[in-house]
């Protein structure tokens, strides 16, 4: 008889702690959502930084390719996992502790994104468009992963 295989971290005293998958993949989807209407209200500022003309983005449209939105689903769940499993290894699991570790990671991934879009010489609204996409998302994935604690977890 095969023994299912628990994922578990260890917290700051060395005690395993459970990750909430539900919250995992809440959190996971919110930050996809958001991606799509963030996207949608700033993409004029998004589609000029690309370069792109209204037509070449129809061209585009007009042939979608579900690969993009696969990837970009698949990197929200990790980026989810990541902060649950930092908050899962903090003495607290609370909202604010949530917020706090979703903003430095959305911070972390912000900085890489502003980094990357400078030496590419692209206009200042884009860059705030792309950067701040993944520092809005982790703080919203925190809030979730931070609100809702894991069973077995005493509230601190």
């Amino acid at each position: 008889m095969r023994r299912k295989k628990r994922i578990v971290c260890l917290n700051e005293e060395g005690g395993s702690v459970r990750l909430n998958w539900p919250a995992i993949l809440l959190a996971g989807v919110a930050d996809w959502i958001l991606g799509a209407v963030w996207f949608t209200v700033f993409a004029n500022q998004w589609r000029m930084g690309m370069s792109m003309t209204a037509t070449e983005v129809q061209t585009h449209m007009s042939h979608p390719n579900f690969w993009p939105f696969l990837v970009a689903f698949l990197c929200d769940l990790l980026m989810a996992y990541v902060i649950a499993w930092v908050i899962a290894g903090s003495a607290t699991h609370t909202l604010f502790r949530g917020i706090i570790v979703g903003m430095l990671i959305g911070l972390a991934a912000a900085m890489a994104m502003v980094t990357e879009t400078v030496f590419e010489i692209r206009p200042g609204s884009f860059v705030l468009v792309s950067a701040g996409y993944p520092l809005v998302g982790c703080i919203l994935m925190g809030i979730i992963i931070g609100a809702w604690k894991p069973k077995g977890r005493a509230s601190i």
